[in-house]
């Protein structure tokens, strides 16, 4: 039987430096492609306290959950206070952000989009690059 790791630690998972597109962030793929999820990406982001995710929009709605700490988010116009266990819904082509509102503790999101959705801005095609966000 071949030796495959069904359980582990996020915080093991390799760290994706989100740093040049979320100052005081990074990144963690939990599931997707290579790693039992081909159509979709769970990705964990922690946030620093201050930590902005910028605005952005695109073709894919997703979902996301906090785990850890407390903060904003907004969605189209709506604004909401989110902590642990608080979950979110992002429609598709609706502007949303988060930020950590702490000023101790990291705020610590899973977020699951389709695999187009996991964008890396550094290699991004110029058409992908108007979804940009780590």
């Amino acid at each position: 039987m071949e030796n495959i790791k069904y359980v582990g630690k996020i915080d093991d998972l390799p760290l994706i430096d989100c740093s040049e597109f979320i100052k005081g962030a990074e990144k963690r793929i939990i599931f997707g492609p290579g790693h039992f999820w081909d159509s979709h990406v769970m990705r964990c982001f922690k946030l620093n306290p201050g930590a902005v995710a910028p605005d952005n929009h695109h073709p894919w709605e997703h979902q996301a959950l906090c785990i850890g700490g407390k903060g904003k988010f907004i969605v189209g116009d709506t604004e909401y206070d989110i902590a642990s266990g608080y979950w979110m819904h992002v429609p598709s082509n609706i502007h949303h952000t988060f930020w950590n509102t702490s000023d101790k503790e990291q705020l610590v999101i899973i977020c699951i989009v389709p695999k187009e959705g996991d964008i890396n801005p550094l290699t991004a095609s110029p058409e992908q690059k108007k979804y940009a966000f780590c």
